[in-house]
């Protein structure tokens, strides 16, 4: 996915950020926290919303923190940015979409994989040591 890769240093090299608040605010992209309960969510931890006035708000859950509110932050932002001929993605993971976005997720985070440093390491524990979660990562050691 060389294409996602220079989409991702073109944001970095413009915005000198891979901060998914930052790149929020630079791009007027709107982070709304809901409950998990709203029915916006369905039950979901986020979901890309552009409306027919072309304004873009991001839901995510109220109660996700740390490295897990920021992925699925940047996998949103993916689908804010590649896939700008949908109006709505819901974090899933499923589909080739949403391995995009987890991609360009992983992309803009900046991980680099020590090969020697995880050799006999579960994908879970390798997930745990990069600080991103386990489905996405799964899905594209798959691809």
């Amino acid at each position: 996915m060389r294409w996602v890769n220079e989409i991702v240093d073109g944001l970095l090299d413009v915005y000198k950020t891979n901060n998914p608040y930052e790149l929020c605010r630079h791009l007027k992209i709107k982070i709304e926290r809901v409950n998990y309960n709203n029915s916006i969510l369905q039950k979901k931890h986020s979901m890309y919303y552009r409306n027919y006035l072309n304004q873009e708000i991001i839901f995510i859950r109220d109660d996700l923190y740390g490295y897990d509110e920021e992925f699925i932050l940047k996998h949103e932002l993916g689908h804010a940015i590649l896939h700008t001929e949908i109006n709505c993605s819901d974090f899933l993971n499923i589909g080739k979409l949403d391995k995009q976005a987890n991609y360009f997720a992983l992309a803009l985070s900046g991980i680099k994989f020590d090969v020697i440093e995880m050799q006999g390491m579960t994908l879970e524990q390798i997930a745990s040591c990069v600080n991103v979660p386990y489905e996405p990562l799964s899905q594209l050691v798959n691809l």
